[in-house]
């Protein structure tokens, strides 16, 4: 019987100490901070140059891809045009988030519309010269998405 006693008092030891070391502090223990934080800050802004070079893509899930065409020289020769086409995913889609980087260095950002036609179209003006075409898309679902991220040179 005192046998039975002690190990049920040893398990109930274990699992006390093991509760506690679940709910211990995240800060390490030690004693409570007494640093305050500074009431205001100061942003710092940094202007980095616009980069013309491309970088990865992903592919969104099978079920929720979508597709564009960019159109350099439409609808005037110095324009860029850049237009949902729809697909799987299209109802599925939040945000179409558009960002250009012309060879001038200007970068433009538009939202499109995920609607096929007219409202899912932007054009650039004056984009004579290589641009960088950056496609990023986003899901009711979740998720976010860099379709397109291509150079698209404008004769």
């Amino acid at each position: 019987m005192k046998t039975r006693s002690l190990t049920a008092l040893i398990i109930l030891l274990l699992a006390f100490a093991f509760c506690a070391a679940c709910i211990g502090s995240e800060d390490g223990g030690g004693p409570p901070s007494t640093e305050t934080p500074e009431a205001t800050t100061t942003p710092v802004t940094t202007t980095t140059p616009a980069s013309l070079k491309p970088g990865p893509t992903e592919t969104p899930p099978p079920g929720k891809e979508v597709e564009f065409q960019i159109a350099p020289g439409y609808p005037s020769r110095n324009d860029l045009t850049i237009t949902f086409r729809g697909g799987k995913g299209q109802n599925l889609l939040k945000n179409i988030n558009v960002r250009v980087t012309k060879s001038t260095g200007e970068v433009i950002e538009e939202t499109l519309k995920p609607i096929v036609g007219s409202d899912g179209e932007v054009t650039i003006t004056d984009a004579k010269g290589e641009n960088r075409v950056e496609i990023i898309v986003s899901y009711v679902t979740g998720g976010t998405y860099k379709v397109k991220d291509e150079i698209v040179k404008v004769t």
